[in-house]
Order: structure tokens, then C-alpha cells, then sequence
């Protein structure tokens, strides 16, 4: 049961550079193309997890040596995931304060371990694809799926810029990223 929750949370942040259509927050009607033997892939998807998401979302109830399950071994974990001293064995935690989160962004970041499991692959991976630039937020940016969202669009740079069409209420790509998964 945890693998698979591991492996389906790595492979939707893995599967970001795959075309889908959007989703809204009453029915996500995509699926995460998770395949759970290309483990390249899984790969990729760890490194963006602890390089982006691991800033400010703990995965408090996983540990490093997990990532043995997508075929890392502890000397790659060691050497590519951790970078502030973090030991294979530990829990993947934050040094993010809650209150100074909570005052940075109004609220504390969830704990991913705890959200993927709650919503699902399919709806993290349509989240983090439905980001679009909007001058109204604090941050510059809203979300279809998450109206409203607190969180930057911190895979802007490989996603590349969305817009949202206001009468079709899909969005287009105003700007590729690295990646130009669109």
C-alpha cells in the first residue's frame, strides 16, 4: 500500500511534461499517466519533488530510503536528495516554520504525504497542471483546480505560462517552459 502511494505521488510529479486536458474542482476527468515500470521517469519525478515541492511541503510520513523503491540506491539518494544533511533514513521534513508559513502564504503547506493520499494521483497531477498567471492573486497566480490557491506556480519555469480564456475557461500557453509539456 505504501509503495504504490509512493510510487503514484513521485509518477505525477514525473508525468509533468505529458499533454492532458484540464480539470475543474467538481470532476477531474483526466488521468495521471503513471506507469509504474519506468522507473527514469519515477526518477525524474523525485528529483522535481525534493528540488520544488520539498521547499515548503514536508512529507513527513515518508523517508528518503523509500526512494529505493523507484530504484535508487542509498548512495544516489544521498548524493543527488539531500542537501542539507538530511540522513537516508529520515522522514522528509521542512525547515519551514508553520508560522512563518502561515504569514508567507496565509496558510501552512500541506504535508504531501498526507494530501496524495487524501485526493489522489489523478487530481495532484491535474493541479499541478492547471496553474495559470493571474494579476489578482498575492502571488501572481490562480488555479483551476484550486480556486484561489495560496501556492505560487513554482514549476512555471519547465511548465512554461498559462493564461486563462475567460469565455472558454480553458487555458492556453502563453509562454513555454523548459519542459513545454503543453
Amino acid at each position: 500500500m505504501m509503495k504504490k502511494w509512493f510510487i503514484q505521488a513521485f509518477a505525477s510529479l514525473a508525468m509533468l511534461a505529458s499533454g492532458i486536458a484540464m480539470a475543474n474542482e467538481v470532476h477531474i476527468d483526466v488521468k495521471a499517466p503513471i506507469k509504474m515500470t519506468d522507473k527514469a521517469s519515477l526518477q525524474r519525478g523525485a528529483k522535481i519533488f525534493v528540488n520544488y515541492c520539498l521547499n515548503c511541503h514536508s512529507a513527513n510520513y515518508m523517508r528518503y530510503n523509500r526512494l529505493q523503491d523507484i530504484g535508487l540506491t542509498d548512495k544516489q539518494i544521498k548524493d543527488n536528495l539531500l542537501f542539507a544533511g538530511e540522513k537516508v533514513g529520515e522522514t522528509m521534513r521542512i525547515s519551514m516554520n508553520p508560522k512563518d508559513a502561515k504569514k508567507w502564504f496565509g496558510a501552512a503547506p500541506p504535508d504531501l504525504s498526507v494530501e496524495v493520499r487524501a485526493r489522489g494521483a489523478d487530481w495532484v497531477y491535474a493541479y499541478l497542471r492547471s496553474f495559470y498567471k493571474d494579476d489578482t492573486r498575492p502571488t501572481g497566480w490562480n488555479n483551476q483546480v484550486f480556486d484561489k490557491v495560496a501556492m505560487p506556480h513554482v514549476l512555471y519555469e519547465l511548465q512554461g505560462v498559462q493564461v486563462l480564456d475567460h469565455e472558454t475557461h480553458t487555458l492556453k500557453l502563453e509562454k513555454a517552459g523548459k519542459l513545454n509539456p503543453i
